[in-house]
């Protein structure tokens, strides 16, 4: 409403002005009418807001309950904190655990001999190879697998010598073969060797005497590892690891496994037996992966998964045999070969039948040992798949390749004894050692005329020559088939000077299509990504790796399938992939093979990323994980290091200054990953580093469940972090103690009775203000903007019926929250009663639990509805979010449509104030112009008056 430029009238002195403003105050009254109504109305919205707030932090403290699961939070102590902890989450399981440290994790570190400065002067060496441990031609076996699977009772043996000295051997602690072989021979007193022979256990009394081995008192340790006896000189052990149903799938083939191909349909398969037995070839199709069949009915005709591919033994001469009885064939079996190393099929009822095997489209009857032969005897034995004790197969020498040669050896040692024998790829290295020794035979003190071990690094047989005399020692194989040569251990018909011959690197196979991406690079895997593949030709191929793609046969066939022009596979040494041209017709191509990384690693993780040599026969990536780090000869302590850390061999090297003598200077050589998946073997040829072992590497161990490590369950980790020991509870080891450790986990009284107190503080907020704005004041100059509001009484007093009701639907000790110490006190605000809360917890914290959480959605047959929805059970407290959700809910919340109703009463009130406002601005410029006017008219009668008195005058 604007105002007059002049209060008081010129020419009538009257103050028009101030009149104005009268009238207009008595035409604005009912304005302001409306502003009160206006501001009364934003008054009980913002109550109203108030309280819709404040029942929904209600709600939500309701929801805690179910949502983050306030009954089934655990907490886990300790009693000895610098030794082991724990953290325990959602679902937990409560209980008493007892666990024994015995050591925690270690990483695999070298420490070379000293030099005498590391930046100066040139070091030397040509080059250095790592590789992975699992390229060693020696395994230590787990004595959980020996017994069919059923392990070994750990405990103590007696060992007596032929001496009469006898020692109690603890082997309690014991995890592998290599453990028990450590504890006998280091026990100090029984003067005994142990050692692994053939597949099996033995014991060698050092004096060629008697000895014994028995069972401790309250052991029977002696017997489960099939020792237990007396013999003369040497005491051999029962077979106790043999291939058996419970095998699992990918501890064949020196642990490199089975390749199964899933096929999704209902007739796949992954191999396929030819019988015959004499009216013409049955073939019957095996399928060992996963198992689909058709459901339903056309349009909705679909296959469903039915069985997961097999794990074990067990499990594929289940499904070979299952399908020979389908095929009527009931009498051919497949079965463990009674030698324990392979598998075989045989026709019970007929010494003529033919079988064979016929491979699909992956590697998995090779993998099993089952193709390459025909049998007509009615049985067909397989090749070797299992090694047996502490070592690997001489056919996953050379790449998997085998032997090469006839297998003749022809020895003459320096004592002039001559001998030959003959190898096979059918035994393991193992074997090949034991054969050698024993076709040495012995010198006159009963000592072996041969000693054959493996090198240093596992990788090479060594062979020494005990005897004496003018005779070089010569090792010799057939020429044109030199088996003797590809060992490595050839001296030519000359022979050596020397008494011992070290063996080339026998080059252990440790990768196959099935082993696992995960497994690779120290157990760290290859990860996701894409890589381009430019192949021979020029042409760029794109190959994207997923998550979908677990093992190395799967990369492979991914990486085929997107590059036909190259043609990815195993590499020769068995260690990695290679990749190579594939052009039609064995064409070179002019370009060279390239391998880049777009997205992720892969093809770095792989080793395959780069270029290849040359054009032509160079024309190929080998992405072998045997690193080979050459150095220049001018090259010092400090750029050895450098470079093989720039190399990516999983190796970070150090120099360590040990401030003592004229070479103090290290080079400290440690893995990039910790435990046994970590360990490398260093070859450094020729040029002696002079490393000792500071660590070999080892897994964490934990003895779980007893305080007596023999009666414990012995766990092992990578880390020092044991996830799935006990449900729900992650373990973390600190340091390695002989005392026992108890760990108590137990359910979070104090977060649940928290998530309580919230609830109850929600609660008591929300009712104490309502009570504030409905009360009425007497008195009171202004009363509270929800005096008397009907929504708000109702919302207040269902809310205390809610509160105080049953559980619908539900049977169960606890049926009310008062039951459980949750009541309306005083000034009906909620109150906890703790102790009975924590007696209802004892009693039955399942109830308890019920009471909080329980609610089963159910819109088809459900009988309880609730907030909008149909329930057929719901908590008490199920109830109050439901209640509060019809409240507050965003769309048609009771409270959500009385704000909405009262904004749009607002926004009326507005309206009015604005046309009343313009009604106000007319007016006032009405009586503004009539004001003028009759200043006008005055001021024309003022000038009519002078002139009419100067006319008198």
């Amino acid at each position: 409403m604007g105002g007059i430029s002049s209060n008081v009238g010129l020419f009538s002195g009257i103050n028009t002005g101030q009149i104005i403003e009268q009238l207009m105050a008595l035409e604005a009254r009912p304005r302001i009418r409306v502003q009160q109504r206006v501001l009364a109305l934003q008054q009980q919205n913002a109550a109203t807001l108030d309280i819709n707030s404040r029942l929904d932090g209600l709600r939500r403290a309701a929801q805690v309950f179910r949502n983050d699961q306030s009954f089934r939070r655990a907490t886990a102590t300790s009693s000895n904190d610098q030794v082991l902890t724990a953290t325990a989450s959602v679902g937990a399981s409560p209980g008493g655990y007892q666990f024994i440290v015995d050591r925690v994790v270690s990483t695999q570190q070298l420490l070379s001999r000293g030099f005498a400065d590391r930046t100066s002067s040139a070091l030397g060496l040509p080059a250095l190879t790592v590789e992975s441990d699992r390229a060693r031609l020696a395994r230590d076996t787990s004595l959980a697998d020996l017994n069919n699977g059923a392990g070994v009772e750990r405990g103590r043996i007696v060992v007596t010598d032929s001496g009469g000295r006898s020692a109690t051997v603890d082997l309690s602690r014991a995890a592998t073969m290599g453990d028990v072989l450590d504890a006998i021979n280091g026990n100090g007193t029984a003067q005994v060797t142990a050692s692994v022979r053939n597949g099996r256990l033995t014991l060698r009394d050092n004096a060629a005497g008697n000895l014994t081995v028995a069972n401790a008192a309250g052991s029977n340790t002696a017997a489960s590892l099939g020792i237990a006896g007396t013999a003369s000189g040497t005491l051999t052990a029962q077979d106790v690891y043999r291939l058996n149903t419970n095998s699992t799938l990918a501890s064949l083939n020196d642990a490199t496994g089975v390749s199964i191909k899933n096929v999704v349909g209902e007739n796949a398969f992954n191999f396929s037996l030819a019988i015959d037995r004499g009216a013409g070839p049955v073939s019957v199709t095996v399928n060992v992966g996963e198992v689909y069949r058709w459901e339903g009915t056309d349009p909705n005709r679909r296959l469903v998964l039915q069985e997961g591919a097999v794990s074990t033994v067990g499990g594929v001469l289940t499904r070979i045999n299952d399908a020979l009885d389908d095929a009527g064939l009931t009498t051919v079996r497949a079965e463990i070969d009674p030698d324990g190393r392979r598998l075989r099929l045989r026709d019970s009822a007929s010494a003529t039948t033919t079988i064979a095997v016929v491979e699909g489209s992956d590697t998995t009857a090779r993998d099993l040992g089952l193709t390459g032969t025909t049998s007509a005897s009615g049985s067909l034995a397989g090749t070797r798949v299992f090694a047996g004790l502490n070592s690997t197969l001489a056919r996953g020498l050379a790449g998997g390749s085998g032997l090469a040669g006839d297998g003749a050896l022809n020895f003459t040692t320096r004592d002039g004894s001559t001998f030959a024998l003959t190898i096979t790829n059918d035994q393991s290295v193992d074997e090949i050692i034991a054969a050698i020794e024993q076709a040495a035979g012995t010198l006159a003190g009963g000592a072996n005329r041969l000693t054959v071990s493996l090198n240093p690094n596992g990788t090479a047989l060594r062979i020494k020559d005990n005897s004496t005399g003018a005779s070089n020692l010569t090792i010799t194989g057939t020429l044109g088939s030199d088996t003797a040569a590809a060992l490595g251990i050839s001296t030519g018909p000359a022979g050596t000077t020397a008494d011992t011959v070290t063996g080339a690197n026998l080059q252990l196979r440790y990768m196959s299509r099935a082993t696992l991406l995960a497994d690779l690079n120290n157990a760290r895997g290859v990860g996701t990504g894409s890589f381009t593949i430019r192949d021979s030709n020029g042409t760029d191929r794109p190959v994207n790796i997923s998550d979908s793609i677990k093992t190395l046969g799967q990369l492979i066939d991914q990486i085929n399938a997107s590059s036909p022009l190259t043609l990815a596979r195993l590499n020769p040494n068995g260690d990695g992939i290679q990749i190579v041209e594939n052009l039609p017709g064995g064409a070179n191509g002019a370009t060279k093979i390239r391998v880049t990384d777009d997205s992720g690693t892969v093809a770095r993780a792989l080793n395959i990323a780069g270029e290849a040599a040359a054009v032509g026969a160079q024309n190929s990536i080998n992405g072998s994980y045997e690193r080979t780090i050459t150095f220049a000869p001018a090259d010092t302590l400090q750029q050895v290091a450098d470079k093989i850390n720039l190399a990516g061999a999983g190796l970070a090297a150090t120099i360590v200054n040990d401030g003592t003598g004229t070479t103090p200077f290290r080079i400290s050589l440690t893995s990039a990953a910790s435990g046994r998946a970590g360990r490398f073997i260093l070859d450094s040829g020729a040029f002696d580093l002079g490393f000792r072992t500071l660590n070999e590497g080892r897994d964490a161990r934990v003895f779980f469940g007893s305080s007596d490590p023999a009666r414990a369950v012995l766990l092992s980790s990578s880390s020092n972090t044991l996830d799935n020991v006990i449900s729900g509870v992650k373990i973390d080891l600190r340091a390695a103690s002989a005392d026992p450790v108890s760990l108590a986990v137990t359910t979070d009284t104090a977060r649940m009775e928290a998530d309580i107190d919230d609830f109850i503080k929600a609660f008591n907020d929300l009712v104490d203000r309502i009570a504030a704005q409905t009360r009425f004041v007497p008195d009171a100059p202004r009363q509270p903007a929800l005096v008397g509001d009907s929504t708000v009484i109702a919302l207040r007093n269902a809310l205390y019926s809610t509160l105080q009701g049953k559980n619908l639907g539900l049977s169960g000790r606890f049926d009310e929250l008062v039951d459980v110490g949750v009541e309306i006190g005083q000034g009906g605000r909620l109150k906890l009663d703790r102790e009975r809360l924590r007696a209802a917890l004892a009693q039955d914290p399942a109830a308890v639990e019920q009471l909080f959480t329980a609610r089963t959605l159910d819109p088809t047959n459900g009988t309880i509805r609730a907030g909008g929805e149909t329930f057929s059970a719901l908590s008490v407290m199920g109830q109050v979010e439901q209640f509060a959700k019809g409240y507050v809910d965003t769309t048609d919340g009771i409270l959500t449509l009385r704000t909405r109703s009262i904004e749009t009463q607002i926004r009326a009130q507005n309206s009015r104030i604005a046309a009343i406002d313009v009604r106000l601005e007319a007016r006032q410029a009405l009586l503004t112009r009539q004001f003028a006017k009759m200043e006008q008219a005055i001021a024309q009668l003022q000038r009519q008056q002078s002139a009419l008195s100067s006319i008198g005058r």
